[in-house]
């Protein structure tokens, strides 16, 4: 799919619109780590307040490869990661939307993420699933035969990439807390 980037406004253009907007405003990052069911991927949180006393602030959250694919992502992830949910943000109080709620740094990180994986043939949505994500499914399976079942029910042959690995997961940590409910 293509995208016309003049139709996205990118993050700095958002940030001086709300500060031109919200002088005593105020832009805060935190860093949450890896995603639980997918630890090649890390998350963050952006809130922004438009007065120092506001009780309301809006959110925007991401997610980023931890290892950039290029010499350009690679060592600059936690920039790109609080980019991204500073951006989504501002988008939320409105700023910078009449195109969409993306920013072009959004887009151009998707974008990258579907590019060849230079690890693996095809695109990184077709890249295996990680040792880490099969020690996970490992821990948490029930059975072989769930497993079995599971990639079944899906039509998957083969080896399973990663996001049939973060499906597999997060279908096995719900049966977990059904039994556990039940």
């Amino acid at each position: 799919m293509s995208f016309n980037m003049n139709d996205y406004i990118d993050v700095k253009t958002r940030i001086a619109l709300f500060y031109a907007k919200y002088p005593e405003g105020s832009i805060q990052f935190q860093f949450m780590g890896t995603l639980d069911h997918d630890p090649e991927m890390i998350w963050g949180i952006a809130h922004v307040y438009r007065t120092p006393d506001d009780r309301q602030p809006a959110t925007g959250t991401a997610q980023e490869l931890a290892k950039g694919k290029t010499n350009f992502t690679r060592g600059s992830e936690l920039q790109n990661l609080e980019t991204s949910a500073v951006g989504r943000a501002l988008g939320m109080l409105g700023i910078g939307i009449d195109k969409g709620l993306a920013t072009s740094d959004e887009i151009e990180a998707a974008q990258e993420r579907q590019r060849p994986n230079p690890v693996y043939k095809g695109t990184v949505t077709s890249a295996l699933a990680s040792e880490k994500q099969l020690e996970t499914i490992t821990k948490l399976m029930p059975s072989a035969q769930y497993v079995s079942d599971w990639k079944a029910e899906r039509n998957i042959t083969g080896k399973i990439n990663k996001a049939e690995a973060s499906d597999l997961i997060a279908d096995l940590l719900n049966l977990k807390a059904q039994n556990k409910d039940g």
